[in-house]
């Protein structure tokens, strides 16, 4: 499909960031995870540094490197600035750690255009939960024998918001990284909007959606 090996996307917060790795050869997830922080009681600059040391050790341990793509969720509307800071500062960490090992940063995948592009929403924005449940559906929909490999089975992956996120982010940066190479342009350029892109519809129909 294109030079890189691997897209590792992320679904960043200070509390708990949930991650999935995928191939880009052939889409499929390979890996998924959480990295969790330190509790609110220790202060913020140590929390911070020891996010990023368990964020390198989750690197090293896959190997990330030259041949791969780390893509996270951006920011949504800010209700409240104080807590958007504190998640761009996590998301911020991966992103530097991924630019240190040579990992490319093309850009960020806004979670609406995961619910329109992905999850096939449109119209107002439904209440949380309900998009939460939409989105389980929807991830054990497209990934549920890659996930059974991975340990899990069933009805395992409620309660893993967080790598639910990560995977359907995930699934949208495929497509872009595969519009990318198809129409022969930067991945920086079909992440932040600069061309107009020739997408693959990866739309899906989930059961009582």
């Amino acid at each position: 499909m294109t030079q890189y090996r691997s897209l590792f996307a992320v679904d960043p917060s200070l509390t708990c960031s949930g991650w999935a790795l995928f191939s880009v050869q052939n889409g499929a997830v390979t890996a998924v995870g959480k990295i969790k922080s330190d509790p609110p009681a220790v202060a913020m600059s140590e929390r911070l540094k020891s996010l990023q040391e368990r964020i390198e050790a989750v690197f090293s341990r896959l190997g990330l490197g030259a041949n791969d793509v780390l893509v996270c969720e951006a920011p949504t509307t800010v209700k409240d600035p104080h807590n958007a800071l504190k998640v761009e500062n996590v998301r911020s960490i991966f992103e530097a750690v991924a630019r240190a090992r040579s990992v490319a940063v093309p850009g960020r995948i806004n979670p609406r255009s995961v619910h329109f592009e992905v999850m096939g929403l449109k119209g107002r924005q439904l209440p949380r939960q309900e998009v939460k449940a939409m989105a389980l559906r929807t991830a054990e929909y497209l990934y549920q024998p890659e996930l059974a490999k991975l340990g899990f089975a069933g009805d395992d992956l409620k309660g893993h918001q967080d790598i639910v996120d990560a995977l359907l982010i995930g699934r949208l940066a495929l497509t872009r990284i595969q519009s990318a190479h198809d129409g022969g342009f930067p991945l920086e350029a079909v992440f932040q909007g600069s061309v107009q892109q020739r997408r693959t519809s990866w739309r899906v129909r989930v059961s009582g959606t």
